[in-house]
């Protein structure tokens, strides 16, 4: 354990490590995006985001290379930086709070331990967030009310991942929602749901929303298209190993824009590029 004195100084020393520890590694690519996203990489219009021609950088989870992923200075930092997009995961506590937490439990990010829906937001923001590698920040795990003011505060779109919290609940949906609209990032969202009867229903009460899932270019790309183009608004999600130039052409020939993930190498990157998607998401490349 340790005592304040030693803590401060931990988290002192944490907060200067975190610049030496992931920036030289985003540092390669940007002098690569410069060329790409111009010295101005804001976030589109609220109300055109879909349909514009621009190529933006999601940050997943948050801008991971410079904060702890699904904190609140994850998404400051992400406007900071520049990103057009953050992707984040949302749940619901014991206390019917909507906080940020990707995995079931409290356990890999943060001081304390047990299962988000078993915990209040007093108790699971008693708990401290840790970073990578283990180390002890002073950050707590953010509600989403906050991590959505602060996103619109710098223009940044959101990315609602369907995979996390119970989405086949009206309830849960509607407070969501709320959020979403209380805070003026509604209509500058998509909305990630890979289980089709989840989003069927989410679009009935939703209609138009943006909607989207994993889909798979290479083994998939009419089918998934078919799907998409059931809905008013949506969005063809895949990751970077599953597209290639051929079939990114075909999806964006039906008017659909592209949205690939896991573009984390240089030579994803320079893959993404040659394809024109409307969203890279990253963990690591810098704008």
């Amino acid at each position: 354990m340790y005592g304040k004195s030693d803590q401060i100084l931990k988290n002192r020393t944490w907060r200067k490590v975190k610049k030496i520890r992931f920036l030289p590694l985003a540092l390669p690519f940007m002098f690569v995006t410069s060329s790409l996203f111009g010295s101005a990489a804001s976030a589109a219009p609220n109300d055109n985001w879909l349909h514009s021609n621009k190529t933006e950088l999601s940050a997943h989870r948050g801008a991971q290379v410079a904060a702890p992923e699904n904190t609140l200075e994850s998404i400051t930092q992400a406007g900071l930086l520049g990103y057009g997009f953050v992707e984040i995961d949302v749940q619901k506590t014991k206390d019917d709070q909507y906080i940020l937490m990707h995995d079931q439990t409290v356990d890999r990010t943060t001081t304390g331990s047990g299962k988000v829906e078993n915990l209040t937001l007093q108790e699971i923001q008693s708990f401290a967030i840790e970073d990578k590698q283990g180390n002890v920040t002073n950050y707590k795990a953010p509600t989403l009310h906050e991590v959505l003011e602060e996103a619109n505060k710098y223009n940044i779109g959101i990315n609602f991942d369907g995979s996390k919290g119970d989405w086949d609940d009206k309830e849960f949906v509607d407070g969501v929602m709320e959020e979403a609209k209380e805070t003026k990032v509604l209509n500058h969202s998509f909305f990630v749901l890979s289980n089709t009867s989840i989003r069927d229903q989410f679009n009935s009460w939703y209609p138009k929303a943006t909607v989207t899932f994993l889909g798979n270019a290479l083994k998939n790309v009419d089918a998934d298209i078919k799907e998409l183009q059931k809905y008013e608004n949506a969005i063809y999600s895949t990751s970077i190993n599953n597209v290639d130039e051929e079939t990114a052409k075909k999806i964006k020939k039906t008017g659909l824009k592209l949205h690939v993930y896991s573009v984390n190498t240089a030579e994803t990157f320079e893959k993404a590029k040659k394809i024109h998607p409307r969203l890279i998401e990253t963990d690591v490349i810098v704008p």
